[in-house]
């Protein structure tokens, strides 16, 4: 694994640990979560998919497969289609 992937996944671990805070704060009405506040997530998740479309466009690799509950099984990693 090269050093830009290692950043890229933990780059997503973070945004993975943040999302929930962040959503369970904007759900709980008690609670205001600002504009700049959501912005700067939208931000960031912006540009994680930009990092991961270029990675995907550099190495051919997508992830393929389904997400939600895996009926098909697990996803798998696959070369892009031409």
């Amino acid at each position: 694994m090269i050093r830009e992937d290692r950043e890229l996944l933990a780059e997503l671990g973070r945004l993975n640990s943040d999302v929930v805070p962040l959503a369970m704060r904007i759900m709980d009405e008690s609670v205001m979560v600002t504009a700049q506040e959501q912005c700067a997530f939208a931000e960031r998740l912006i540009a994680m998919g930009r990092r991961l479309q270029a990675r995907t466009a550099r190495s051919g690799l997508v992830v393929e497969g389904e997400v939600e509950g895996c009926p098909k099984g697990p996803p798998a990693i696959g070369r892009r289609k031409p």
